[in-house]
């Protein structure tokens, strides 16, 4: 009896440090920042669809978060009629007993690119998935996206160094109009008031910057030259 006493005290107190340890490291690792990348926002205008897909789909299963704006504005090679036929024809295929089933055809040119990196993705592994739940698309330029900064591009993917200039293209948003994407000349619209806000706010910041530079140049014409030349060395006058 007095052996099994001994052995439950020793078995207890193993748990005991055990179950310490383990509030100690959820702690440790509670007081811890996590690791969140950074969201890339790239501008869709005039780059090559299927280029910009490649790159962004490989920078997915990199472990980056990516927003991708403007998506009307991408890019496919080929006249117009010729993609809208095309497409027109991907419309048709549905499955023959029960369609519910799919494929889903989708109209708008968020969805269409989406779908688009999602197919050079191993989508259905569970790293392809979340890589691909790193992925935003957006038609125009949301004022959530606008304020996160500057908006990249991808030089590999510019309509201007990968085709001639005499090689028909077709933009996005003109061809998803055709095969059923009624939005477009709402975006149109948002983006003519978000261009014209941007502008209104560039003209008033000018102008405190003005004023700012002339109280400046007044306040160093009051200073000695050895002290004006002191803040000139350090890039402050």
């Amino acid at each position: 009896t007095v052996s099994v006493l001994y052995c439950n005290k020793q078995h207890f107190a193993k748990m005991t440090i055990r179950s310490r340890a383990k509030t100690a490291a959820k702690a440790a690792k509670a007081g811890k920042r996590q690791y969140t990348p950074e969201i890339t926002v790239v501008d869709g205008k005039d780059l090559m669809l299927g280029r910009a897909a490649a790159v962004i789909a490989k920078q997915l299963l990199l472990g980056k978060k990516i927003t991708v704006v403007h998506a009307e504005g991408l890019n496919i090679a080929g006249s117009e009629i010729r993609n809208k036929i095309k497409y027109l024809q991907f419309l048709r295929k549905k499955h023959t007993t029960n369609p519910k089933k799919g494929p889903f055809h989708l109209r708008s040119p968020s969805e269409v690119f989406a779908r688009v990196v999602r197919g050079m993705l191993p989508f259905y592994t569970k790293r392809g998935k979340c890589a691909l739940r790193r992925l935003k698309v957006y038609e125009g330029l949301p004022s959530s996206v606008s304020r996160k900064g500057a908006v990249a591009t991808i030089p590999k993917a510019e309509r201007h160094t990968r085709l001639a200039k005499e090689r028909r293209y077709t933009v996005l948003g003109n061809m998803c109009e055709h095969v059923g994407w009624k939005y477009h000349p709402i975006v149109k619209k948002l983006n003519a008031a978000r261009a014209e806000k941007a502008t209104r706010h560039y003209k008033k910041r000018a102008a405190v910057a003005a004023k700012w530079a002339e109280a400046r140049k007044a306040a160093n014409s009051k200073i000695s030259a050895e002290n004006l030349a002191i803040l000139k060395k350090f890039g402050k006058a």
